[in-house]
């Protein structure tokens, strides 16, 4: 849950900061999506990775 809750909030602070710089819908939705999605299977990408 903790991991959840993280992702979100870094999601959208990364959405957040590519909307003051790009203003682009598309750009802010790819952004936050993906840094969440990121940090949501972080653990599972280094298991994979080491």
């Amino acid at each position: 849950m903790i991991r959840f809750l993280f992702g979100l909030l870094l999601g959208a602070v990364g959405a957040g900061i590519t909307w003051a710089v790009t203003e682009s819908p598309g750009w802010t939705a790819a952004i936050g999506i993906t840094v969440a999605v990121l940090i949501w299977f972080a653990e599972f990408i280094l298991d994979d990775l080491l």
